[in-house]
């Protein structure tokens, strides 16, 4: 961002104190698009929220990490979401497994596939917040078994700086996997 300074003298900076008025200004956006391709309906929060995170420019280390979150918002992506309709709700009860078969195009160099849920608030006291633990994984046409990225939340300065991992994530609400060059 160039912001002015006296005497008309302009510098370049960052930080969140601009993040945040262009996250709101891209999510009233996304608001307005998706009321209008759907009657007028206003989207469930937690859809806005995940097509801003899954459709983000990659940032630091590969996956999401503690430096750049999930990287940098790409408003574009995240409407070609929702104008093409790339994602889909479903409800689940404890102890059941739900499957959806996902069609690829051969041309796909990347694709990302993202759960997330908004969860009910935790108990205070409790070691952690996540009160509903839902596990993504996806299953290539060859029979592979890939998992979320995972990150090390030791509290050590060096683990906090190290790449996402893939495994079973029970600490969040929200669920990525990436894969580079998809096999259909």
């Amino acid at each position: 961002v160039y912001a002015q300074l006296p005497n008309n003298a302009y510098e370049e900076t960052s930080g969140t104190s601009f993040s945040s008025p262009s996250v709101a200004g891209v999510l009233a956006q996304l608001y307005q698009a998706y009321k209008t391709w759907n009657g007028g309906d206003n989207p469930p929060s937690a859809l806005m929220k995940a097509c801003l995170l899954n459709t983000a420019n990659d940032l630091g280390n590969v996956g999401p990490d503690f430096i750049f979150g999930w990287g940098h918002l790409n408003a574009y992506r995240a409407l070609k979401t929702i104008e093409e309709e790339r994602y889909f709700s479903d409800e689940i009860e404890e102890g059941i497994q739900h499957q959806h078969t996902l069609s690829i195009d051969s041309t796909v160099t990347q694709i990302k596939v993202m759960v997330y849920w908004s969860d009910v608030p935790g108990v205070p006291v409790s070691s952690k917040a996540l009160v509903n633990n839902l596990d993504i994984q996806l299953i290539t046409p060859a029979g592979d078994t890939i998992l979320p990225y995972l990150l090390d939340h030791s509290p050590n300065a060096t683990t906090l700086n190290n790449p996402a991992t893939n495994g079973v994530d029970d600490l969040n609400n929200v669920e990525q996997i990436v894969i580079d060059n998809p096999v259909v």
